[in-house]
């Protein structure tokens, strides 16, 4: 059984619309609404992943560190971290990343 919105949606669509037995589509859909919704990234998780991508780091007593001096760019790293942290999110959503492009 396919836990994705879409496909299931889509089956069910489909099955309905060309009039056939849609006992079996409605199960499925049921069955992933009754799963429980996935937990948010820890706030370790999510700091972590900014010392992955050089925003922050963090010192054993739990202070964080920003590496950048005033006026530092900073743009590519933000953009990266923010990526990062969407990519996990749908991750552990179960959904597919999604391409994306650079803005100028």
């Amino acid at each position: 059984m396919s836990t994705d919105w879409k496909a299931l949606c889509a089956e069910l669509v489909h099955g309905w619309t060309e009039g056939r037995d849609i006992a079996g589509p409605m199960a499925n859909a049921c069955t992933a609404l009754a799963q429980p919704e996935p937990e948010a990234l820890t706030d370790e998780e999510i700091l972590n992943l900014s010392e992955e991508h050089d925003l922050c780091y963090a010192t054993p007593s739990g202070i964080l560190i920003y590496p950048y001096e005033v006026g530092t760019e900073m743009r590519d790293d933000v953009l990266s971290f923010a990526r990062a942290i969407i990519a996990a999110d749908r991750a552990r959503c179960g959904r597919l990343a999604t391409t994306t492009t650079e803005a100028p």
